[in-house]
């Protein structure tokens, strides 16, 4: 990662995480936000400069610069306005390889034999392209869902909705773009698997399958 775009992320971090900075306030001086950030002055100016041209800061002639009110980056859970950026999406990735493998493998576990059914129709007909009114996205949205959804955990159910609902975001601002073709093996592996009803392999193949995402959208 380059240094700008590192400090470009502490300083948001600072913002929606930590919430030390809030919207309309001031940073401090180039130099305390420099040393406390762990960069040069220079690194910090191209930083600041790349947060103005998204939203997120505000430099006020004269007075300094400020956290720009009403941006979706001063929103910490704001994942309905969720603010597009590449950095965002990798730490969506990231989230997913956290939690869905080990929700994939509680579905080998706990999916009825209903749920198994689901989850083949909805991935065999994806593969073939012959979900009605459904793109990629949307098709592969209705994959991973059916899976969570055979976890039969109700808050691993409303985190992903939070989170594809996010994805669908970043695919409308045209951002990213997703063909179903690109992942047909990885597809096919998570069925087997899961009709085998084999935890772990489930489990190994979800996380090969976000992996192979994190890798093909450049992240």
């Amino acid at each position: 990662m380059r240094l700008i775009d590192l400090a470009s992320e502490k300083l948001i971090q600072l913002i929606t995480v930590d919430q030390k900075y809030k919207a309309g306030d001031k940073l401090p001086n180039e130099k305390e936000l420099a040393d406390e950030l762990g960069v040069s002055r220079n690194t910090l100016r191209a930083a600041v400069q790349q947060l103005v041209g998204q939203g997120v800061l505000k430099i006020r002639r004269g007075r300094g610069t400020y956290v720009a009110s009403g941006s979706d980056a001063t929103n910490p859970f704001g994942f309905d306005q969720i603010h597009v950026t590449q950095m965002k999406l990798r730490d969506l990735y990231e989230l997913r390889i956290m939690l869905e493998p080990e929700l994939a493998a509680t579905a080998a576990s706990r999916a009825t034999e209903e749920d198994l059914a689901t989850i083949t129709e909805i991935g065999e007909k994806l593969q073939h392209h012959e979900l009605e009114d459904q793109d990629d996205f949307e098709g592969n949205h209705l994959f991973h869902m059916a899976i969570v959804r055979a976890s039969h955990n109700e808050f691993g159910i409303r985190i992903f909705e939070i989170i594809f609902s996010t994805l669908r975001e970043l695919v409308l601002a045209g951002k990213i773009s997703q063909s179903i073709d690109d992942f047909y093996l990885d597809h096919q592996l998570i069925m087997d698997y899961l009709k085998r009803r084999d935890a772990e392999g489930a489990r190994l193949a979800m996380r090969m399958h976000l992996l192979n995402s994190v890798s093909f959208y450049h992240l």
